[in-house]
């Protein structure tokens, strides 16, 4: 009888049923066909009323408590996702499903997808269990999928993610105390441009110990009538970080210039468009940027 794959050689076994063509059945065909309508469902059917705020266990790690806050009480306010972000969601969706399945036929035990799961009453679905071992399936740009195969760290999660990986494995050992591992959970990664796969690994021995603790901070935060303080201050342009004289223009560091709510935290803001379609979110302008305003 062949020996049950272990959790740390799976990238390997997934390389291997694509080289090779080998492991992909009926079955696993089944289950990528039932993923991809329940994906198709929830990206073009999806009711609209599950869009407005409200906590769940993927926002609860934000790193700005104040965008949260924003989400919870003034979310009508933030930004529309614009048609080629949503797409971009929707194939991304598709890459995790891909490597799912690719997971199933390499003969490693895939379950748990989507399972609902809570903590203090918020809830929320976990990717999967491969092996008894909490799975967070990402598709990452190249920049991204670097911090992942060299091993996420927490002042380098500028998302959230650590958080969101340890909620889950928190509430799926709470359901399933011998099917799950107590501590360890790990991220599921594929490189959108060239297709590399790695899989980084936690244990969250310390963060379980204060998770309830964590969620009943950020349940009080998310009651109270005033947003706090901002996660994230204005940075140095840093097209302008290495000159010998500060000319005072200060922009939005990474993570505010992803955030919905940018123009509600910084009514101030002005954007201006670089090279290639790049914006840049200017909170103070004392020396006109060099590049076209377009707010």
């Amino acid at each position: 009888m062949p020996a049950k794959p272990s959790i740390d050689t799976l990238v390997e076994d997934i390389y291997t049923v694509i080289r090779t063509k080998g492991g992909w059945d009926e079955t696993v065909s089944e289950f990528m066909g039932r993923g991809l309508s329940d994906i198709l469902k929830q990206r073009f059917e999806g009711d609209q009323e599950e869009r407005k705020g409200s906590l769940r266990m993927s926002n609860m790690g934000t790193p700005c408590p104040r965008k949260l806050w924003y989400h919870l009480h003034r979310n009508n306010e933030g930004e529309a996702l614009p048609a080629p972000v949503l797409l971009k969601f929707f194939y991304g969706d598709l890459i995790e499903l891909l490597v799912l399945s690719l997971a199933k036929a390499s003969g490693h035990d895939v379950a748990g997808m989507q399972d609902e799961l809570s903590i203090l009453g918020i809830k929320g679905h976990r990717d999967a269990v491969i092996d008894g071992v909490t799975i967070d399936v990402k598709s990452a740009a190249p920049f991204s999928f670097e911090k992942f195969k060299g091993g996420l760290k927490q002042n380098d999660d500028a998302f959230g993610y650590l958080s969101q990986l340890s909620s889950y494995v928190y509430a799926g050992h709470k359901a399933d105390p011998t099917g799950v591992h107590a501590h360890r959970g790990a991220f599921l990664v594929v490189q959108k441009v060239n297709g590399e796969v790695c899989l980084d690994q936690h244990w969250f021995d310390e963060e379980l110990q204060g998770k309830e603790k964590e969620y009943r901070a950020t349940i009080a935060m998310a009651a109270e009538d005033r947003p706090p303080a901002r996660g994230f201050n204005p940075i140095r342009d840093p097209a302008n970080a290495k000159a010998a004289t500060d000319n005072g223009n200060r922009v939005l560091p990474l993570n505010c210039s992803y955030c919905d709510f940018k123009h509600v935290c910084h009514p101030e803001l002005r954007t201006f468009m670089y090279y290639g379609g790049k914006p840049k979110f200017f909170t103070t302008v004392a020396k006109l940027p060099k590049a076209e305003e377009v707010t």
